[in-house]
């Protein structure tokens, strides 16, 4: 069996406002970009060590989870899956804020967390 072949299926329960979705488009409207996803994953860094990165992308990868919600296609690696599940992307101003059930403390800003 050819092992890298194999695709993973990984689930995540991640869901986006509307605000959010419609930011997620406007900002793929304004960088010229159509029929992308919203990569959202977990990364090391910010006041409580682990912060959000959000970037748009053309394509999964075959181990990422893939959620649509509120009309945006979100891709999610797996180990950032675990980290991210049972969260709500939001918008505050022109930042997105996240309500992660996991996150045990965050900053005010939302842009970091510790679980």
């Amino acid at each position: 069996m050819n092992v890298g072949s194999r695709r993973r299926t990984q689930s995540v329960d991640l869901r986006l406002t509307e605000g959010a979705a419609e930011a997620v488009r406007e900002r793929a409207r304004e960088a010229g970009v159509s029929d992308h996803l919203l990569r959202i994953a977990v990364v090391a860094g910010g006041c409580n060590g682990l912060s959000y990165d959000l970037y748009l992308v053309p394509e999964a990868l075959p181990e990422d989870a893939v959620v649509e919600s509120s009309g945006v296609r979100v891709a999610v690696d797996a180990a950032s899956a675990r980290l991210l599940d049972g969260t709500v992307v939001d918008l505050r101003g022109r930042s997105f804020v996240f309500e992660n059930p996991r996150a045990r403390k965050g900053c005010s800003c939302g842009a970091s967390f510790e679980v």
